[in-house]
């Protein structure tokens, strides 16, 4: 079964097929006549898979360096986290989760956030093919404009926020991409609010949009009228049922 959905993933999603341009498909992985076996891929996943709970540190720590390359401790801040939540950690093999929350009686600060969204920013840099950050086609249709470098200053500068009758409104998410192993990754870095109180921030990646939505949203449709892909949801779904 697990096979089963992975397999139905790919299919549905084509984000490894088309999206992606079938990048990093080995030959092994592949038909005679040079097309992606959905089954062979799905087992590759199975087994490289991480086995332990998806909801720990060391999944995190697995997923963010197979996924993005990057260490979970390079995202850490210095202060000493409550961890204590189930949920301050998750990874798989689709996106990666940290929360890096402060413990009771700590401060977090507007201008610590800011300086945190700096230190990841160097952090994706450093890690990407080309050593830029760039929109992304989360940000941008156009493909120019979305392989564009994502300028750090103004990013920050567009998300300072306001204050209305000295009340503070600052959301202090920010978002944005980075190319790695020839393919569009996404990073999110969102401020940790309980009762408009700041507690820290997490950090989110996964494997973005490698075309505008509407472009993605086409080539979905014309991989699932595929015969071979079809083909192979049949077959996965029989072997299901026996």
């Amino acid at each position: 079964m697990r096979k089963l959905f992975i397999i139905l993933t790919l299919a549905a999603s084509v984000l490894a097929l088309a999206a992606c341009g079938g990048k990093g498909t080995k030959k092994s992985e592949k038909t005679d006549d040079g097309k992606v076996d959905l089954e062979k891929v799905a087992e590759k996943m199975v087994k490289e898979a991480f086995e332990g709970d998806k909801y720990s540190k060391e999944a995190a720590e697995y997923y963010f360096k197979k996924n993005e390359g990057i260490k979970l401790a390079d995202l850490a801040p210095e202060y000493k986290l409550d961890e204590s939540s189930k949920y301050t950690y998750y990874g798989d093999e689709r996106d990666v989760l940290a929360n890096f929350k402060i413990q009771e009686g700590d401060t977090y600060t507007k201008e610590q956030h800011i300086e945190n969204v700096r230190r990841i920013y160097a952090v994706t840099r450093k890690a990407a093919d080309n050593g830029i950050n760039v929109y992304g086609f989360e940000d941008k249709s156009d493909k120019d404009e979305a392989m564009a470098e994502k300028d750090l200053e103004q990013m920050i500068q567009d998300n300072m926020g306001s204050t209305i009758l000295g009340i503070e409104l600052y959301i202090g998410n920010y978002g944005w991409s980075f190319l790695k192993d020839g393919v569009l990754h996404r990073c999110e870095v969102s401020l940790l609010e309980k009762d408009d109180v700041k507690k820290g921030y997490s950090v989110k990646m996964y494997k973005g949009l490698q075309k505008s939505f509407d472009d993605t949203m086409k080539d979905a449709e014309e991989a699932l009228k595929d015969p071979e892909v079809q083909k192979q949801i049949e077959k996965a779904l029989k072997d299901a049922a026996k």
